[in-house]
């Protein structure tokens, strides 16, 4: 499915090369319908912090995890961009911003109308990809967190051949099947990044903190650019989950907010019973 997913990104990019400078890059007209396009797409944007999560199934974590992160970032950021640049100079901003299916519009404006069947293929299997690694992370963290006590030890449940967390990734299936309901792809995406955004802004405090508060722990791998122990770029990554989580809906800060309190109360009642 990545490899179907990259493949119609290169495809945009391709048939964008022709185009490229045809339309003003620096045309800004509407700068806060682009920082909640950007909260928006964050939700496509995920699916390195779940290489985080595979860490008990990874050789030499402490050093392979790291690395694999900073890799999968840097492509992404790379091939997003190219495709914003190849997108925007096919069918510009105006017809982008109106399309339920750009990327689909954007190549067959660029190839025929007979490929937009096949970028519309290729969109379902790249929300189908990342529907599944985040799905996949869950079961993970729902695994730990059994594990740990916090929550019923039914869900660390390991198959016996496969030595997977089969119950887990049960759990996380039928949870996920609910959010059909809400019948707006765009709130399930922000709900997401809702959840995403306060995990990011703790993760990124806690590693500010381990800096004072156990500066002598050994570290296989570093946050670069510091001013002494402060790391900066956590303190950047901190700053601007705040700055997108300010974009999100009324609608989707209330669903995510009833989320977050079961969760909490759940967590709560299973370490009282423990």
């Amino acid at each position: 499915m990545t490899i179907i997913e990259v493949g119609g990104l290169l495809l945009v990019v391709f048939v964008g090369l022709p185009h490229i400078g045809s339309v003003n890059y620096f045309d800004i007209r509407n700068i806060s319908g682009i920082f909640e396009a950007s909260t928006l797409i964050f939700f496509a944007f995920l699916g390195f912090e779940d290489i985080v999560k595979l860490s008990q199934e990874t050789k030499d974590p402490e050093r392979n995890i790291p690395k694999a992160l900073i890799i999968s970032i840097m492509i992404t950021v790379v091939l997003y961009i190219l495709v914003a640049i190849s997108a925007v100079s096919i069918l510009g901003y105006e017809a982008l911003s109106t399309s339920s299916a750009p990327l689909a519009d954007v190549a067959s404006v660029a190839l025929g109308s007979d490929v937009f069947l096949v970028m519309s293929i290729v969109a379902l299997f790249s929300t189908a990809n990342t529907s599944l690694l985040m799905m996949l992370g869950g079961s993970r963290i729902l695994y730990g967190i059994a594990e740990s006590g916090s929550l019923p030890h039914v869900f660390s449940r390991i198959h016996p051949k496969r030595q997977t967390p089969w119950a887990a990734i049960l759990a996380i299936t039928l949870f996920s099947i609910l959010f059909l309901f809400i019948g707006d792809i765009t709130v399930v995406a922000n709900i997401s990044n809702f959840m995403i955004f306060i995990i990011f802004f703790v993760v990124n405090i806690s590693l500010i903190r381990l800096r004072y508060r156990e500066p002598d722990v050994k570290r296989p791998f570093k946050s670069p650019i510091n001013i002494g122990r402060f790391a900066v770029l956590p303190a950047l990554g901190a700053i601007s989950t705040v700055f997108l989580f300010s974009h999100l809906s009324i609608e989707v800060m209330i669903y995510g907010s009833i989320l977050l309190i079961a969760g909490v109360i759940i967590s709560l009642f299973s370490n009282h019973n423990t």
